[in-house]
This record gives structure tokens, C-alpha cells and sequence, in this order.
């Protein structure tokens, strides 16, 4: 405990420092010796810590000093552009002034001027700093090798395999060690320390530049080291010139604590290595007491040694849950070594020789085929409910601008959904969405008030908007965490938080309608399809409950393309085609038509129709209901073209109007299952009318095709002078498991030598 004595000398402090600027206020409102009062009341806030007021004294001064703290307290409050303006507007500039300029002008990169303003520097108290400060920015070729600041890094780069062994990669992660310590007074210390050989090209786009995002809040990243290590073993030191600390949704000031840490490693080439270790440490837990965590064993590159220690202090307990393990057929050991140190468990985990993932053709996420081990100390769902409905309950409170909008909004609704239609409509459409991932910026949402004013969110934040204006409508509706489909899903037996996303459900007629404003092309009700068929926690007043979000159904997902073909007697054409979606489909040619140029939306059509005719030129396009939620999204367009059959003699061939994608089916085995993410139904028809003169003489039969996974119909039909064709493609099943490959794949090949078949014509003129 603080003596007595320091505690009274604190409170006569403040009690002073409050009598001072309300003595000096009063000498400011009289009018006596305004201009010098301003500056002793701008030097007390500036001593104070208190920059902002300070900045706003100063700038109102005459005084000769003035100006020197104006750009000091602007440096300080971390408005680095106004300093640099404070700092250049002064003719003379101190030693202090001068270093603090360097100090702005690398926290602008304007690491040149920087390093002139510390040159300038030769004498005097802040010479040895401007000293530091250049050896920070401009760490040149060290004259060591490797192997003398190093040896067993110089060791390890010297017995790296070559690229011949593993032809797929571009780089090698050499050794991989995460270190994280969950401490006694309940912080979270995180050290990474990683040493990559770069291969070739890929390798070098890659690792040339290495991000670490973090949460300012609670959370500071140091830079232990960094360097590259060239082919001939001789190190370059990372400078400060190759760092940027920024924040990562620059436009959106209620995220600017989402920041980013870069390492740009300098001189990176084929043969190269780059190290670096840096330290990420955590002043608060997520609920002040709780761990939440998750590893993958498998990168985008190999892994030759990698090595994984979590230690947690004190009585916590931590669970530790493995997913995928199916697919840890290298032989990685997922049980830890575990050591009790009498003021810590600590859990270790040693892997070598991981295999990168090669991607496949529509393969799952790799949440999904990824080796994972998972942590948290929470022991019941109950105790994630009481943490999150605590940040988020208070948040939920409308104000009179909400009030207002949602009178507005629901005036003249006729029933429940047609006021959650309105609202939703209103946030999906109206409400700009920041893609800010659910714990980047933070767990706790802002006001609903906040969001509605400032008319842009994250996913939390655009959910408690919804359900505040749900909720004033007389709704019963409620805040949602998931984890979206590349996101690890809810596990019930495992109390933890790693969501990724936030949405909203309403209860209409008894029913659970799942609701994602942040998804602003879909229609009330639908969902995007990274949201379907995940796990989600619902939060209420009355508590929890998890339930699992729809995986909709073929027919929800359909798109219906609808082509119209007149054939004129010289074998020319005008045509008609319209395009009806629903669905995801819907939700994707909305985006399209909506954030496209309408130039580059004509021509990617005028291009479309060269598939039907070469030569073809599009006469006019239509759009309807695209900024309509209510109503599903149709594209239409008319078009000439000089020809539509392939001449043989007297014969006319029709074009292929089947069609089956093997794309997916073209490798003879899987390592990862096939997945199609959502159900979907595909109708393609044809109407062709045929000009005098032509006889069929051959129409292919209908194929009827059924497995598990696809059903596929095809009709042909002569009606008169007509051609009409139709194919339905309904998915049966979201995912083709690697047994069932070799069956999936004989299938698709035989639907698809079937509809190569044509309708061939002969002429009678």
C-alpha cells in the first residue's frame, strides 16, 4: 500500500493543479494579461499530460514559446501531420524541438528529413539520442556473418533442405516458435520468433513483408529483432525505415485502435533467410480473467521444426480441444508435454516436418481440414454469456433519433415481418458496413445511437442496431456471435469465443429468423452462405441458448436463365435472354450490377453474348429491382447476332445447350473433400424458332441423371416450328467426401459425355 505521506502529497498535487487552471481561467475571463495567463495555463496542461487542452491555449498565444509547444503538444497527442506543420512553421528551432521534429518525421516515413534533422544534431543533450534514433533508421550490412551473431541459426540455414525436396514450395518455414504466457495477473504475453528460407518468387511475395495485427486498447507489439540473412551468410539489419505501425481502417476513426505492424524485410531474394522475433503483449484478458486461443498446424509452407508453449499461471484451467485430427496423417503428436512448475502449467507441443497444403479445386476452408488445437479457461457457456451480455446490454438503448426512424420505417406495416422487413432493409441497405472481423476492434459494441448517427459499423455493431430498432418496433429480437464458415464453428462442449462475425435474430410467428445486416445484397430472410448451417450463440435477457443457423434449401438458391433465339431465314438471329436469381445467386448479381460501372457491366454482357453468336452485338440491357430487397434481382438483355448454327453441307448443327462442369473432377484422387458451400437449383432454357426450310433429323434424348450429390434433367422438344430446351441442375449435397470421389467423379464424366450431344437440322431450301 501507498505511505500515507505520498497519498496526501498526491491529493494537495491535484487539489493544486485545480486551483491553478481555475485561478488562471479567472485571470483569462477578466482580461488581465490574457496572452501570458493563456501560456502558463497551456504549460499547466501540457506538464499535466492533458495535450488536447493544451493545443487549444496554444494556439490562441503570442508568446515567443509558444509555437514550441504547440508542435510538441501536438506531436504528444499523436497528431503527427499537425506537428510537422508546427515544427516548419517556426524560424528557429531548439535542440529539443529539432529532435522532436526527427521523431514526427519518422512517424511519418519521412525517414530522409528525419535522418537530416538528427544529423543537425551534434552536441548537447540530445545528441546521443539523435545518434540512437539513426542507427535505428539506417542499420546498414552488418560486417558479421550469420553464423558469428548466430551459430545455431547459421547452423539451421546451412542444413536446410533444398527446393528439389519440396517442389511445391516457395519458401520454407525453418523453425516456427510460439511462446504464450497467460500470467498470474491475468495478461496475455505472446512471443514469435520465426526464421524463413525463401525460395523463389512466391516465397519472396510472401514473406517480403510480414503484418501483425493487434487491438491498441489493450495490446503493444515490440520488435525484438528482424533481419535478412543473405545466400552469402551476411546479416541486414531491419531499421526503423523498414517498420510502419498503422491503423487499419484508416477512414473509420471508431476502429482506429484495429492497428497493423509491418516488417518490410529489405533486399528479400531467392537463397535469402529472414528472422525475426517480436513480443505482443496483452493488458487484459478478454472478460479480465479468461484465455481463449487456437493453433493450426499446417501453413501455406512447410513446416521443417516448429515448437508451441503454452503456459498458465496460478489455479486457471485450461481445456485444450483438437479438431481435424483426421487429417494429421504426417504424424504430428497432439498430445503435450505437461509440466506443473509449482507457479504455472505449462503445455508444449514439438512438430517437424509439416507438410504445406496444396490447395485443391473446391476444397473446404482450412478451418475445416486443418489440424487445430484449441484453449480456453472458460468452463461453462454460461460464464461466455454473462462476460459478452455485460458489454453488450447497456449498448442496445435507442435514442430519439432511433425512435423516430423506426416510427417512420414501420408506419403503415401491416403485420411483424413486414416491421422487420422495413428495419432490416433500412440497416442492410443504409448502414455502411466497416469489414471489421468480430474481436479486431475489440468485443464490446458502440451505442446503437453511435452507429445510427455516424450511419457506418462493424458486424457488432450493425447487429445492435438492428436489434435496438427491432426491438423498439416491439420485436422480440436478440444480438448473435458465430463463427462464419472460415472461422472454426461452435463446438458445445467447448465453452469459448472464437467468433469471427455478429448478426441478429428475430422471433416472428414463433420462429427463429436469423438476420445479417452486414450482407447488404441479401434479401430479408436470406442469409449469406458463409453464415448457413453454423452453431451461433444468442444472447437474451433471460440468458443463452446455441442453435444452428438454416442451410437453405436447392430451390431458395435458384437462378433461372431464360434465352429467347429467333432464327431469321438467313440464318442470322435476334434473341432475347433474361436472367432470374434467388439466393446467393440473388445476393451476387446485385453486388455485381450495384458496385460495377454500368460501362463494364454492358460490355461484360456484350461479351457474355459472343458465347451464343460471334459477331453478336447487344442492342439494350435491363435491370430490375436492384435496389429493391424485397423482390429478386433480374437482369435482361436483347441482342443480333450473324449466325447461331455450324454449317455442315445441307446439315445445321444447334450449339451445345447442355452443359456439365468437370473442372472439379479432373484429378484421379483427393487429399480434401470436395466442397460446394450451399444448395442450389440451375434452370437453363432454350426457345429457339427455326426459320421455313428446316427438317430435325436428330434430337438427343433426355437424360435423366440422379446420385447423392447432383440430379441432372435435360428435355429436348419440337413444338411446331420450335426448339425448347431445359436443364435443371439441383445440388443434393454440400460436400463430396474423398471416399466418395472416385463414384462423384464416374458420374460427372458420364453426365457430361452425354450433354455433348447436339440437335442437328437439314435444309429443304
Amino acid at each position: 500500500r501507498m505511505p500515507a505521506t505520498a497519498e496526501n502529497y498526491i491529493r494537495e498535487y491535484e487539489t493544486s493543479y485545480q486551483k491553478a487552471v481555475a485561478e488562471l481561467n479567472r485571470d483569462i475571463a477578466a482580461g488581465r494579461e490574457a496572452d501570458a495567463c493563456r501560456y502558463k495555463l497551456g504549460r499547466l496542461y501540457f506538464g499535466h499530460g492533458d495535450f488536447e487542452k493544451a493545443i487549444g491555449q496554444f494556439r490562441l498565444v503570442r508568446h515567443p514559446d509558444a509555437a514550441k509547444y504547440l508542435a510538441l503538444a501536438l506531436y504528444k497527442s499523436g497528431d503527427f501531420t499537425g506537428a510537422l506543420q508546427a515544427f516548419e512553421d517556426q524560424k528557429d528551432l531548439d535542440d529539443e524541438s529539432r529532435y522532436y521534429l526527427g521523431m514526427t518525421c519518422e512517424k511519418l516515413n519521412l525517414f530522409d528529413k528525419a535522418l537530416a534533422t538528427y544529423g543537425a544534431l551534434r552536441s548537447g543533450a540530445y545528441a546521443p539520442k539523435a545518434q540512437q534514433r539513426i542507427l535505428l533508421i539506417e542499420r546498414q550490412e552488418s560486417a558479421l556473418h550469420i553464423r558469428d551473431i548466430d551459430p545455431a541459426v547459421a547452423k539451421m540455414i546451412a542444413e536446410a533442405p533444398g527446393a528439389d525436396r519440396y517442389p511445391q514450395a516457395g519458401a520454407l518455414i525453418l523453425y516456427s516458435d510460439e511462446k504464450t504466457e497467460v500470467t498470474a495477473d491475468d495478461k496475455e504475453i505472446t512471443t514469435l520468433h520465426y526464421i524463413v528460407k525463401i525460395l523463389n518468387e512466391r516465397g519472396k511475395e510472401e514473406f517480403a513483408e510480414m503484418p501483425t495485427g493487434y487491438d491498441s486498447t489493450y495490446e503493444k507489439v515490440t520488435l525484438e529483432y528482424a533481419r535478412t540473412i543473405k545466400p552469402d551468410g551476411k546479416v541486414l539489419e531491419v531499421g526503423s525505415r523498414h517498420i510502419r505501425d498503422v491503423t487499419k481502417y484508416l477512414n473509420f476513426p471508431l476502429y482506429s485502435n484495429a492497428r497493423v505492424f509491418i516488417i518490410s524485410f529489405p533486399e528479400i531474394a531467392a537463397g535469402s533467410t529472414i528472422e525475426y522475433k517480436l513480443k505482443i503483449v496483452c493488458n487484459q484478458l478478454i472478460n479480465k480473467k479468461d484465455f481463449v486461443s487456437g493453433t493450426s498446424l499446417q501453413t501455406s509452407e512447410p513446416v521443417i521444426d516448429s515448437v508451441f508453449t503454452l503456459a498458465v499461471a496460478g489455479d486457471k484451467t485450461v481445456a485444450i480441444k483438437t479438431l481435424n485430427a483426421s487429417y494429421n496423417d504426417f504424424g504430428a503428436t497432439l498430445t503435450p508435454e505437461a509440466e506443473h512448475t509449482g507457479t504455472a502449467t505449462v503445455y508444449r507441443w514439438r512438430f517437424r516436418d509439416i507438410p504445406q497444403i496444396v490447395p485443391e479445386a473446391g476444397m473446404p476452408p482450412s478451418t475445416e481440414i486443418n489440424p487445430a488445437l484449441l484453449f480456453s479457461t472458460f468452463k461453462s457457456w454460461q460464464e461466455v454469456y454473462q462476460w459478452w451480455w455485460d458489454l453488450v446490454k447497456d449498448k442496445m438503448l435507442p435514442d430519439q433519433a432511433i425512435k423516430a426512424k423506426v416510427r417512420d420505417l414501420v408506419s403503415g406495416a401491416r403485420s411483424d415481418e413486414e416491421k422487420a422487413r422495413a428495419i432490416y432493409t433500412f440497416c442492410a441497405k443504409d448502414i455502411r458496413y466497416v469489414a471489421v472481423e468480430y474481436g479486431q476492434a475489440g468485443y464490446e459494441p458502440h451505442l446503437a445511437g453511435d452507429i445510427f448517427k455516424n450511419k457506418y459499423g462493424d458486424c457488432k455493431d450493425q447487429a445492435v442496431l438492428l436489434v435496438t430498432m427491432l426491438k423498439e418496433a416491439g420485436l422480440s429480437a436478440w444480438p448473435v456471435l458465430i463463427g462464419t464458415r472460415d472461422a472454426f464453428n461452435l463446438q458445445k462442449d467447448f465453452p469459448a469465443t472464437l467468433f469471427n462475425h455478429a448478426i441478429a435474430v428475430v422471433s416472428l410467428n414463433g420462429k427463429s429468423l436469423f438476420l445479417d445486416p452486414t450482407a447488404e445484397t441479401a434479401s430479408f430472410g436470406d442469409l449469406p452462405s458463409a453464415d448457413q448451417d453454423r452453431n451461433v450463440f444468442v444472447c437474451t435477457k433471460d440468458g443463452f441458448r446455441i442453435e444452428t443457423t438454416p442451410l437453405f434449401t436447392a430451390a431458395h438458391n435458384l437462378v433461372r436463365q431464360s434465352t429467347d433465339i429467333t432464327v431469321k431465314p438467313d440464318e442470322s438471329i435476334a434473341a432475347r435472354k433474361q436472367i432470374e436469381a434467388h439466393g446467393i445467386y440473388e445476393q451476387a448479381q446485385r453486388y455485381w450490377l450495384l458496385y460495377t460501372l454500368p460501362d463494364v457491366v454492358e460490355e461484360q454482357i456484350a461479351t457474355r453474348v459472343q458465347d451464343i453468336s460471334i459477331g453478336a452485338r447487344l442492342s439494350a440491357y435491363k435491370v430490375e429491382n436492384l435496389n429493391n430487397l424485397n423482390k429478386p434481382v433480374t437482369l435482361s438483355y436483347s441482342f443480333d447476332g450473324p449466325e447461331f448454327f455450324t454449317p455442315a453441307g445441307r446439315l445445321r448443327i444447334l450449339p451445345q445447350l447442355a452443359s456439365a462442369d468437370t473442372g472439379l473432377v479432373a484429378k484421379e484422387r483427393r487429399r480434401y473433400p470436395i466442397e460446394f458451400g450451399f444448395l442450389d437449383t440451375k434452370v437453363t432454357e432454350v426457345n429457339c424458332l427455326l426459320p421455313p426450310g428446316f427438317v430435325v433429323q436428330y434430337m438427343p434424348e433426355a437424360i435423366v441423371e440422379d446420385s447423392p450429390w447432383l440430379g441432372v434433367r435435360a428435355s429436348y422438344q419440337r413444338q411446331g416450328a420450335r426448339i425448347v430446351f431445359r436443364q435443371t441442375v439441383e445440388t443434393r449435397k454440400t460436400r463430396v467426401s474423398q471416399d466418395e470421389y472416385p463414384a462423384f467423379k464416374a458420374f460427372l464424366e458420364r453426365v457430361a459425355k452425354k450433354v455433348k450431344q447436339r440437335v442437328v437440322l437439314s435444309s429443304t431450301r
